[in-house]
């Protein structure tokens, strides 16, 4: 039995390490900077989702509303990620939130003065939508240098598990905040709160890993990150995942509005509770995974959640009763956070430093897929109604998966 205080010692040092990552204080900024943000991005589409519904009375149109928000994902995707590799990448998150906040605040001066239309939140949408692609590829780059390999699945896992909180607090408070006092609540909290993260990020000491010079052109950096992609079979398999969750699965969050309204006949403060209920579960789940998950179930991890994903909202489609609504969503939410604390995780194990960046900007593509799957589940929700919309698209992913998984027998 000599080995069991050895192991004891190893287990001890490995929760020493985890606890380490709050200790360190750029790491700290990035973090919080990115829970700050996660709410706005939360809040902002709960409310606004809401608003167009009320509006115009369309599906089609708040599907649109999501559309404009992750247009910028797959237009710039794989760009913002070579720019990650070349330029300050703290300057140019700091960039992007102090953009943000200033439309924030100039969507509360038109919501105050009672003059808002509908295209001046499509914009709002549209910038928030160019934050989100450059937070994922620059802020997640930021903090796998700060933590180091050593510690990057726990580094992952806790951003996982704030950007799962934020899931169940940004629709929440969105909720409650649009309830009370509409959009003129909405921007003011998001103008606040995008101007903390700046200041966050402001006060980042430095860079941790400077970009190097580069004389390579943007293209033939692109087309270098694509060639590594179709080189390993785990990164393309992930990629491939990646963008049949965003096309079939996740617009099912465009159509919460409009089943909350309709089928489950809600206020919208109850509306943000459904909306949150996936990320309470997804938060959870997180938080296992960043407590228990080893390198070796990583894969597995990933294709495992996705599918209790697909699964749970389908159930969630068929569904009439709030209650069991809620339910399956906390169960889809656990599946969530496998999936997406894993999708970045993989990324980072398989990927070379010296190319990351251009390969977590076209995972930020596949990401942006998502807008077509909104487009396609909102104009069937016109044409069959919401909840069947959503059956038909996550049983379409659940056959896509399976192919998926005969072919790429690796993630199994």
């Amino acid at each position: 039995m000599p080995a069991e205080p050895e192991a004891q010692s190893a287990s001890a040092a490995g929760w020493r390490e985890r606890l380490s990552l709050l200790g360190d204080s750029n790491f700290r900024k990035v973090w919080l900077a990115g829970a700050i943000y996660g709410t706005v991005r939360w809040l902002d589409m709960l409310a606004v989702g809401v608003f167009t519904y009320e509006v115009t009375g369309s599906p089609m149109l708040v599907a649109v509303m999501v559309f404009l928000r992750l247009l910028p994902l797959i237009l710039m995707g794989s760009i913002v990620g070579v720019v990650a590799e070349r330029f300050d990448r703290r300057r140019l998150l700091l960039g992007g939130l102090v953009l943000l906040s200033v439309v924030c605040a100039i969507l509360f001066l038109l919501a105050l003065s009672g003059y808002i239309t509908l295209w001046q939140v499509g914009v709002g949408a549209v910038a928030n939508g160019l934050l989100f692609s450059a937070d994922f590829a620059i802020r997640r780059m930021l903090l796998g240098e700060v933590a180091g390999m050593r510690r990057l699945g726990a580094a992952m896992g806790l951003d996982s598990a704030t950007n799962n909180a934020t899931r169940m607090v940004g629709p929440l408070l969105g909720g409650v905040v649009y309830q009370a006092v509409g959009l003129v609540g909405t921007y003011l909290v998001g103008f606040v709160l995008s101007a903390l993260a700046a200041f966050l990020i402001a006060k980042l000491s430095a860079d941790p890993s400077a970009p190097p010079a580069r004389t390579s052109s943007l293209l033939a950096d692109i087309i270098e990150g694509l060639r590594y992609i179709r080189s390993n079979r785990v990164v393309t398999a992930v990629l491939v995942i990646t963008v049949l969750m965003n096309f079939f699965a996740f617009p099912f969050l465009g159509m919460i509005p409009v089943i909350g309204k309709d089928v489950l006949h809600l206020e919208p403060s109850l509306i943000g509770v459904l909306a949150a209920a996936d990320g309470c579960g997804a938060l959870f789940g997180a938080i296992v995974v960043t407590v228990f998950a080893q390198s070796v179930y990583y894969r597995r991890i990933f294709v495992i959640g996705s599918t209790i994903v697909l699964v749970a909202v389908f159930v969630f489609s068929l569904s009439g009763v709030f209650g069991l609504s809620v339910s399956v969503l906390l169960i889809g939410g656990l599946g969530l956070a496998g999936f997406g604390t894993m999708q970045s995780t993989l990324i980072f194990v398989e990927t070379p430093a010296s190319i990351r960046g251009r390969v977590l900007g076209i995972l930020t593509m596949c990401i942006g897929t998502m807008p077509l799957g909104m487009l396609s589940v909102g104009y069937l929700a016109d044409w069959i109604g919401a909840a069947r919309a959503i059956s038909v698209m996550t049983l379409c992913g659940m056959m896509a998966l399976m192919a998926v998984l005969v072919h790429w027998r690796e993630m199994r």
